[in-house]
């Protein structure tokens, strides 16, 4: 249960992994908004934006995500997103990588997250925009995820690994791991501050 934590939404396009996922972790989620039904995104902290939501809905929802930084909140992004959202996001193919030998960033080093985070494989690769946090990185350097204060008055967090479909489709222990830790840091850690209305 999330324990009165910041409000976090999530984005389902109705997958199998999704739903499986978040039906899993429910009790963290203030709402599961389905995208093939349009949506609103007045009152979240964090949006969580799955690997593989669809690149038209992910350009459809760009005004509100907007909105939602805007405000100081925080999205989290995750997958091979090249959908034009957010702008600063860069992706580059490479072929699955990871699996405990990428390199964690100094805000995860010695923290249950990061080594979460570690054990999982990465879809490509990142260029972070200026003056964000490296998390993870592929052992050549390149940004595997990202912590990005500077773009927007919100927080983005961008990355390539893709938890929710491992954990939805198999129920990989890594990744519920790495959901384990990653859901109760996003929502006290992210998200910087509340509308002034």
């Amino acid at each position: 249960m999330s324990g009165g934590g910041a409000a976090l939404l999530a984005l389902t396009s109705g997958s199998a992994a999704e739903t499986r996922t978040f039906a899993a972790y429910r009790g963290w989620f203030a709402d599961v908004i389905d995208t093939r039904r349009g949506a609103s995104l007045d009152g979240a902290d964090v949006v969580w934006v799955p690997e593989g939501t669809p690149l038209r809905r992910l350009a459809a929802l760009a005004p509100a995500l907007d909105e939602v930084l805007d405000r100081g909140r925080a999205v989290l992004l995750f997958g091979d997103h090249q959908g034009g959202w957010p702008a600063h996001a860069r992706w580059t193919y490479r072929p699955a990588g990871g699996g405990g030998r990428t390199v964690i960033g100094a805000a995860w080093q010695d923290t249950e997250l990061g080594a979460a985070a570690a054990a999982l494989h990465h879809h490509g690769v990142l260029e972070p925009p200026p003056g964000a946090e490296v998390l993870l990185a592929a052992p050549d350097g390149a940004a595997v995820a990202y912590l990005d204060r500077n773009s927007t008055a919100g927080t983005t967090f961008v990355s390539t690994v893709d938890p929710l479909a491992h954990f939805g489709h198999t129920g990989a222990a890594d990744a519920a791991r790495f959901l384990d830790t990653l859901i109760p840091w996003a929502t006290t850690a992210l998200p910087r501050r509340r509308s002034s209305s």
